[in-house]
């Protein structure tokens, strides 16, 4: 039984397909946008970050031993990386070249960061939030399998998605580095929960692994692992935060 309205089908198209040539089909593996118009993805089990260019050309930025799964964008337009296999790393997406921005905390050795999130101070966001001047705060300490991250507009609440638990979570922010009764935002039932999220410019958050780009920031771009391509959907209104700018574009 569900107290919610049943929402809308809405048809995805298929914005490009990964080519065959760039496909790891072949390989073992344990797994099994800007405002130039690109868009940047992660193929998780073989360890690289892809560029999908404007005109739908697709090339690789940057491959190292690792498993990336989460990317953001920094204020100096180079990548941050929350990667399963060696932490949380640094990606110049001009060089291809990939360095670690921290893999512990005190001695402990992080283990699987899945998904973040940066805020207007340069904040990163068990779960960490990473300060600019390298302060690392303890948020969540017993997260039912959290998975992703995003900030509501005024960066006031964290909602993290505890896919296991089939709930979203909403934490109020705290300059002071903690947070303070963490509410249900969101509840489900079924084997599997919500994974990543994004908030459009009418607060709305959806319950996918996409994001918004296009030439209005109007268009939602959808992963599928499965089948290797990119999905999109025009949306009924603008991303809530503008398209970060990338080094070297």
């Amino acid at each position: 039984m569900s107290f919610y309205p049943v929402p809308p089908t809405i048809q995805a198209e298929v914005y490009l397909r990964i080519p065959d040539d760039l496909r790891c089909v072949d390989r073992e593996s344990e797994w099994r946008g800007d405002t130039k118009g690109n868009f940047y993805a992660v193929d998780v089990p073989y360890g690289r970050v892809l560029k999908i260019h404007g005109i739908k050309e697709v090339t690789v930025v940057g491959e190292w031993d690792c498993e990336p799964n989460g990317l953001a964008v920094l204020h100096d337009g180079t990548f941050v990386v929350a990667d399963y296999k060696q932490g949380m790393l640094s990606l110049d997406p001009t060089a291809g070249t990939v360095k670690p921005l921290f893999t512990r905390r005190h001695l402990e050795r992080l283990r699987g960061p899945n998904d973040l999130i940066v805020d207007s101070k340069g904040n990163t966001g068990k779960v960490y939030r990473l300060c600019p001047d390298g302060r690392l705060d303890t948020l969540v300490e017993n997260g039912i399998s959290p998975n992703s991250l995003v900030l509501s507009r005024d960066e006031k609440f964290l909602y993290v998605a505890m896919t296991c638990f089939n709930e979203i979570w909403r934490l109020p922010l705290h300059a002071y580095g903690t947070t303070t009764k963490a509410s249900v935002f969101f509840r489900r039932f079924g084997n599997a929960g919500p994974d990543a999220r994004i908030v459009s410019g009418s607060e709305g958050i959806n319950l996918t692994n996409c994001c918004f780009g296009g030439l209005e920031n109007k268009t939602l771009y959808i992963t599928d692992s499965l089948e290797g391509n990119i999905q999109k959907v025009e949306w009924r209104c603008r991303g809530a935060n503008t398209a970060p700018r990338v080094k070297g574009t």
